[in-house]
C-alpha cells in the first residue's frame, strides 16, 4: 500500500497505523459511553434503594449487589430493573446501552 504522506521520516505505513489508533480509540469511547450510562443507572437504582428503605449510600450498594449476587443477574441489570420498576406507567426510560 503506497503512503498517502510525503515525509520520508515517518514510516510507510503510518497511515496504517494512524487508521489502527482511530479505531482503538473508537472502541475506547464506546467503552466509556457503555461504563458511564451503567454507572448513571446504578447510581439511580442506589438512590431508589435509599428513598425506599431509608439506608446510606453504602448500604444501599451492598443491597444491590446482594440482589445482584442472590439472582445471579448482572449488577447493571438489576439495577436497570428497579429503575425500570419505578418509572410511571408509560414513562419508559430508554434501556442502558449493551456491554
Amino acid at each position: 500500500m503506497k503512503s498517502t504522506h510525503d515525509d520520508p521520516t515517518l514510516p510507510e505505513d503510518h497511515d496504517e497505523i494512524k487508521r489502527e489508533e482511530l479505531e482503538a480509540l473508537e472502541r475506547e469511547v464506546d467503552g466509556l459511553k457503555t461504563a458511564l450510562g451503567t454507572r448513571t443507572l446504578i447510581g439511580k437504582a442506589i438512590g431508589l434503594i435509599i428513598e425506599r428503605e431509608g439506608v446510606n449510600e453504602t448500604e444501599a450498594f451492598e443491597m444491590l449487589k446482594t440482589m445482584s449476587q442472590h439472582t445471579n443477574v448482572r449488577l447493571r441489570d438489576v439495577a436497570a430493573r428497579l429503575a425500570q420498576e419505578a418509572q410511571p406507567a408509560g414513562k419508559q426510560e430508554p434501556e442502558a446501552p449493551p456491554p
